[in-house]
């Protein structure tokens, strides 16, 4: 598994997400339309139809008056043109709706003085309702319904308005949805290749600029697989070519006479043999290859660990453990060279009041986790993306008193991953390091 490359994208909060952005934006437009819409009703549509009633309430029952009608005409009339009426004079007393208040109790709601229009015929507007005075001595009240219409009229309308808004807002909601998928897409894949997975091809779901993008990102994530391949390629090749000059060189040394330029030069030489075979070993672990795993409790392989390392200083104490075996598929020796490389590397950089390093297992529903923590002076945050990189150090001097080749922490995750596993780093508070060393399950 190759290192990542990338930094995890940073999860989005609501106020970061752009489809959330975007759908704001169509609800403030919708709400903005609405507005503009009642602002409308309210200055021309309302004061037009103000006019139109006030003209018919003065004019038309005078009109109406004017024709004296009886019950069934003023029924009719009464159907067509929303308003209730009722009669009272030497003709008789009736009304198209009995519910209506009586002469009498029209006056009395709000006397009005009555004001004449024609030659014998009067009129008083009291309330909502209009009272005629006709030639003949007969008075008419008339209760108009336009106004009530015309309010219900306006609220369905208005209701009919929000309805269709949010219906738009819903429809433009599923075509975004629809729009950004590729966005989403891309976004898994940028995860993914930041966890180290070269192996992505993201589908090209449209053929606008989101398409473009994804063709793109496919085409960057090829080129880093093979420049990531090329260059494991060239220490595979190099590691190849240096055996045998090493074997010439040490077969040389032999011939030397014993003396202190012998043993430096012969030093130098095991460092190279040992370099070569770390990274031979690297090669030898991609994809799983070089492990004999079986079944077995990994409790017995932490103590034995731990007690390797107890009686260097600062010693390492045996934290928490299951109580039940831990029973794994993994291989003894390749797991027991990565914790004894953690704990190598945790004592050497130990503090001299360091606690001592601690290594404990916890286990889950699905999976082990060791941890090897220590008590050191820790890593600084920009080294911890590379750690595990090969050749990398956080001594850039690369001195050999502060570390070795940089390929001991490139071999524990190349083993924890043939395993199916995982290895993670992170930063203690006030100081220290914590390794994670997490294994699945044998199911």
């Amino acid at each position: 598994m190759t290192e990542p490359l990338l930094s995890p994208p940073a999860r989005r909060g609501p106020r970061n997400s752009v489809f959330l952005k975007l759908v704001l934006i169509m609800l403030i437009t919708g709400a903005a339309l609405i507005g503009l819409v009642l602002v409308f009703f309210s200055l021309v549509l309302n004061r037009d139809y103000s006019v139109a009633v006030q003209r018919m309430v003065r004019d038309y029952p005078v009109l109406l008056a004017g024709s004296s009608p009886d019950l069934e005409t003023a029924k009719r009339v009464s159907d067509r043109l929303g308003y209730d009426v009722r009669y009272e004079g030497p003709s008789g007393n009736w009304a198209t709706d009995d519910a209506m208040p009586t002469i009498a109790q029209a006056r009395a709601h709000r006397p009005a003085t009555a004001s004449p229009v024609a030659p014998g015929i009067f009129v008083a507007h009291v309330s909502s309702n209009t009272l005629v005075t006709s030639r003949e001595g007969g008075t008419y009240l008339f209760s108009w319904r336009i106004g009530r219409h015309l309010n219900t009229v306006h609220a369905q309308l208005l209701g009919l308005l929000v309805l269709f808004v949010l219906a738009v807002v819903l429809a433009s909601y599923i075509v975004l949805r629809q729009l950004l998928r590729p966005l989403q897409t891309l976004t898994q894949g940028v995860a993914q290749l930041a966890e180290g997975h070269l192996d992505i091809a993201l589908p090209r779901l449209t053929r606008d600029e989101f398409g473009d993008l994804t063709e793109a990102f496919n085409r960057m994530v090829g080129r880093v697989r093979e420049m990531i391949g090329a260059r494991d390629q060239l220490l595979l090749d190099v590691s190849h070519e240096l055996r045998s000059p090493l074997t010439r060189m040490k077969v040389a040394l032999e011939m030397m006479p014993d003396d202190p330029r012998r043993a430096r030069l012969s030093a130098d030489v095991g460092e190279m043999e040992a370099m070569i075979a770390e990274l031979l070993e690297l090669e030898r672990l991609r994809d799983g290859r070089g492990l004999r795993p079986f079944r077995q409790d990994l409790a017995p392989l932490l103590r034995e660990a731990a007690l390797r390392f107890a009686e260097r200083s600062p010693g390492v104490t045996l934290g928490s453990m299951p109580a039940a075996p831990i029973e794994l598929d993994f291989d003894a020796d390749k797991l027991r060279s990565v914790l004894e490389n953690l704990l190598e590397n945790a004592i050497k950089y130990s503090l001299p009041d360091s606690a001592p390093v601690e290594l404990r297992c916890d286990a889950g529903e699905r999976q082990i986790s060791v941890h090897v923590c220590d008590d050191g002076p820790g890593i600084p945050p920009d080294d911890l993306p590379g750690l595990f990189e090969p050749f990398f150090r956080v001594d850039r001097s690369r001195s050999k008193k502060t570390g070795g080749y940089g390929l001991g922490l490139s071999i524990c995750k190349r083993i924890v991953e043939a395993h199916g596993g995982t290895i993670t780093v992170e930063a203690r508070t006030p100081r220290g390091t914590c390794f994670t060393v997490t294994l699945p399950k044998s199911q």
